[in-house]
């Protein structure tokens, strides 16, 4: 093993809240090792979170760009095994699709952003993982303190 490897181990998450910050921008709050972290989303990605997060796209009468493609996915034999918010540079962060395979027992992976990926994962609950490479260059978040200074 080299020295880097350890920055590539995994810590399960979740999505703990998601917080619109009044400029067309959203925060999500994640949970991994008990502390809380915030992510920044565009207003577009924000939004279809929010919208399948709350369970609203259950029901829609039309299918998110997300649902076509995991319902594509699924008619193809693969099933989202998890995701892994794997890397971040600069404002960009990259994160890990695997797709495995039922009948093939194969293991796909595709690279997403942070929207598309949080948004697959809400929509098919598959478990989600963040490197220890992405938790060091994330500072800890508080929530309920954060809409706290949206009240006053």
């Amino acid at each position: 093993m080299n020295e880097n490897t350890d920055l590539f181990e995994l810590h399960e998450c979740y999505v703990n809240s998601i917080l619109f910050d009044n400029d067309n921008n959203y925060i999500v709050s994640i949970i991994s090792n008990k502390k809380e972290y915030g992510i920044s989303l565009i207003g577009h990605d924000g939004s279809i979170l929010t919208f399948v997060d709350s369970g609203c796209a259950n029901n829609a009468h039309i299918s998110t760009i997300h649902q076509i493609l995991l319902r594509f996915k699924q008619d193809c034999g693969f099933e989202l095994a998890k995701v892994i918010i794997e890397a971040k540079y600069g404002d960009v962060i990259y994160c890990r699709l695997n797709w495995y395979h039922r009948d093939k027992d194969r293991d796909v992976f595709n690279v997403a952003n942070i929207g598309d990926a949080l948004i697959l994962h809400s929509l098919t609950q598959a478990p989600m993982y963040i490197t220890k490479f992405v938790l060091d260059q994330f500072e800890t978040f508080d929530s309920d303190g954060y809409m706290e200074t949206y009240e006053d």
